[in-house]
């Protein structure tokens, strides 16, 4: 029994032994394979380096002649704050004061309930406010036609098979937007500017930072200055007319109600409404005052030229690789 016992013993660990012996071969044969292709792919780098590079110089080259060929882009910013830091004014603040008498008398005095500066905010960046604003100052050519701006003259120069700036007329090719005319249509040049101009709300902070790129820096500084002037004449302009039409309505209110303490309740109305319609007549900063003025800009913005010229010749580098095994698997499959 004891050596039955011992040679089956013998026997397990034979086949126990060869086991391992048999896993450790696959694994050292895995290890072999994952070198030769290692091994293989670095061949085939190595073989087609010069293709590689020559792809790579390409396109490093023709990121250079790009990132030249772009004009420098000039940013001036400002930060803006509520002009009215209390966020009432108006209609808004009588119906905090009068809001119930004003309901027994069958008056809605409540007014909307989102901010007057997110309103403005989004006014800013929108197609109708900025087609008026470029109307009023002419401003089509200077957001469509530019070529570069002249750093030695201070001039901007514009594309001449686009607009001729000694006529002032638009040249070249029709615009399918504008029909039969070269010039571009109100949505292309919203388009433009929008792209060329930034306003964002800090809610926390209870700041506007509104900013414009231009080719020009003088232009840059210039339209952001008159972006906050056009949008506190806006609102000054709108509030001055409520409350013109608030007066004249409280006034016809009171000829309508013969409740003494209404009457009353009407004068303070009244009275706030003209102090209101006083202070707009005066204010040259309504809506949004200057926290940081703007400045004109002494560095360019954009483009980074040297991120154009890395990225595109990292490109060059995945197309050369690309090239060179893609070469190297067809030659593979012909053979």
């Amino acid at each position: 029994m004891d050596k039955e016992l011992e040679y089956r013993l013998a026997r397990i660990e034979e086949k126990l032994t060869g086991s391992v012996n048999e896993r450790d071969s696959d694994f050292v044969k895995q290890q072999a394979d994952d070198e030769i292709d290692l091994r293989e792919l670095w061949n085939v780098i190595w073989a087609g380096r010069i293709k590689i590079v020559a792809i790579t110089a390409v396109f490093a080259v023709a990121s250079v002649i790009y990132a030249l060929s772009l004009p420098n882009m000039y940013k001036s910013e400002m930060i803006l704050a509520p002009a009215q830091t209390d966020g009432k004014s108006g209609m808004g603040a009588l119906a905090a004061q009068y809001g119930g008498l004003a309901a027994m008398a069958g008056i809605n005095l409540e007014g909307g309930g989102s901010s007057q500066i997110d309103q403005a905010v989004e006014l800013i960046k929108s197609w109708p406010f900025l087609e008026k604003f470029v109307d009023k100052y002419n401003l089509k050519p200077q957001i469509m036609a530019v070529e570069r701006w002249d750093q030695k003259t201070g001039k901007i120069i514009y594309d001449n098979d686009v607009f001729n700036a000694e006529t002032a007329e638009w040249v070249g090719d029709v615009h399918i937007d504008s029909g039969d005319t070269p010039e571009p249509s109100s949505f292309e040049t919203f388009r433009a500017l929008k792209a060329m101009l930034s306003v964002s709300s800090d809610k926390e902070r209870g700041m506007v930072l509104m900013s414009v790129e231009h080719y020009s820096p003088q232009i840059a500084y210039e339209w952001v200055e008159l972006l906050k002037q056009e949008i506190n004449t806006y609102y000054q302009q709108q509030d001055m007319a409520e409350a013109r039409k608030n007066i004249d309505y409280l006034q016809a209110k009171i000829g309508q109600t013969n409740v003494t303490d209404m009457h009353s309740v009407f004068y303070n109305m009244i009275e706030n409404q003209t102090k209101t319609l006083m202070l707009a007549e005066v204010s040259e900063q309504y809506l949004l005052k200057t926290v940081v003025p703007a400045k004109i800009a002494e560095e360019k913005s954009k483009p980074r030229r040297s991120v154009i010229c890395i990225l595109v010749s990292f490109i060059g580098v995945v197309m050369g690789l690309s090239f060179v095994f893609v070469e190297h698997f067809i030659k593979n499959k012909e053979i």
